[in-house]
């Protein structure tokens, strides 16, 4: 139960990344539509999450009262989903920096896995 759980917040999470600019492009919703198989949510409760996401702030705030146990595998998926794209909106580094401050990893260490996770996305790219 509580691994399900875990998912569908990862998946919240992810949609306020994705529609943080106002419009999940297409890689995004790709990826969010892979997050929500593996979460178990149906099409129509994923696009109501990405309309919520892109529309609503209070939507956004209340995904940040989650505890997420593992904090760098958590942002390492957000990071993907922001950058799949090819670009890091202003708007989705904001919400990615949110959600770090909030789940108690240091600015340093943020920028780091970002950093990482950029590189890596470079890499795969080529």
């Amino acid at each position: 139960m509580y691994e399900s759980m875990r998912k569908v917040d990862l998946l919240r999470a992810a949609c306020c990344v994705a529609g943080a600019d106002g419009d999940t492009s297409d890689p995004e919703r790709r990826a969010l539509q892979t997050l929500a198989d593996r979460a178990g949510i149906g099409t129509a409760s994923l696009q109501a999450m990405i309309d919520l996401a892109e529309s609503d702030d209070k939507f956004l705030d209340s995904q940040f009262r989650i505890t997420v146990e593992k904090p760098q595998e958590t942002l390492k998926v957000l990071f993907k989903v922001a950058i799949i794209d090819g670009r890091l909106g202003r708007d989705e580094a904001i919400v990615l920096k949110r959600l770090a401050k909030l789940v108690g990893v240091e600015s340093e260490q943020f920028d780091a896995w970002l950093k990482q996770s950029i590189d890596q996305a470079k890499k795969k790219a080529l």
